[in-house]
């Protein structure tokens, strides 16, 4: 059984740190008539909430373009929450943009009260964050403080200071995401997220051991104690993730045997 926190954060009923682990699909579109497509393809699977990858899409200084496209999809996720990543490029994200542009697209996308939760990596300046953090909750938006390595898993501590470290900058969920090099890299970032779910820290967690060999950490996440996975539909965001329907199917069957 999954233990839940004392701390909870409900997003259009789906709870980050109840009982469920939760599903999200990215969204990767360059163009508005992709991201219409792949939504209405994402939104086909139900899941519990949807992120957009806007790092992804063009016309990124045009913010009424990035609005506007925002509005022409809420319909079609009858309801599904939006989460909104800005990746920046050292950290995954799809191309490199100036500060004050991700700081633009936002406030703009925030102050439309269409955006549920935005995604911020750790690592930025402290005036970015701090502004970010006014932004959200000015708007009533819950904020994801992350850290992504693609080419390394650190020790278990660190992996647990990173976790504190999301917590006591501000954010409501921390997120951290690494690639193993071998399976005991794998066993630290599940052993980490569980003891920070056992107590460490107080706040929800999604926490990925990345590419085939944590796919572990996807599939199990509610035993370790993360509280959403990644998965895909229309394009994958991140090494591993695997499809949604595939992941269901494993999770029935794990249902079943446990």
């Amino acid at each position: 059984m999954k233990l839940s926190k004392e701390y909870q954060v409900e997003v259009k009923g789906r709870v980050f740190g109840g009982e469920k682990l939760l599903e999200c699909i990215p969204i990767i579109a360059q163009n508005r008539e992709q991201l219409i497509q792949d939504v209405s393809q994402v939104a086909a699977h139900k899941p519990d909430i949807i992120e957009w990858r806007v790092d992804w899409f063009n016309r990124l200084n045009e913010t009424d373009y990035v609005v506007a496209s925002l509005r022409e999809i809420v319909p079609i996720l009858n309801g599904i929450p939006i989460l909104l990543t800005f990746r920046h490029i050292s950290e995954g994200g799809a191309k490199e943009e100036p500060q004050q542009v991700r700081i633009d697209v936002i406030r703009a996308a925030c102050e439309t009260g269409l955006i549920d939760v935005v995604d911020i990596e750790q690592a930025n300046p402290r005036e970015f964050v701090e502004e970010v953090k006014a932004i959200v909750r000015a708007n009533g938006v819950k904020l994801v403080i992350s850290t992504h390595n693609f080419s390394a898993t650190p020790s278990e501590e660190e992996i647990l200071n990173r976790i504190k470290a999301g917590k006591e900058m501000g954010a409501d969920i921390a997120k951290v995401c690494y690639l193993p090099k071998n399976f005991s890299d794998v066993l630290n970032v599940a052993k980490a997220t569980y003891r920070a779910r056992a107590g460490a820290c107080l706040i929800p967690l999604i926490t990925v051991s990345m590419g085939d060999l944590g796919g572990i950490t996807r599939i199990m996440g509610r035993e370790i104690g993360s509280d959403l996975s990644f998965l895909s539909a229309a394009g994958a965001s991140g090494p591993g993730q695997m499809n949604i329907e595939d992941y269901r199917v494993m999770k029935k069957i794990i249902a079943n045997k446990l």
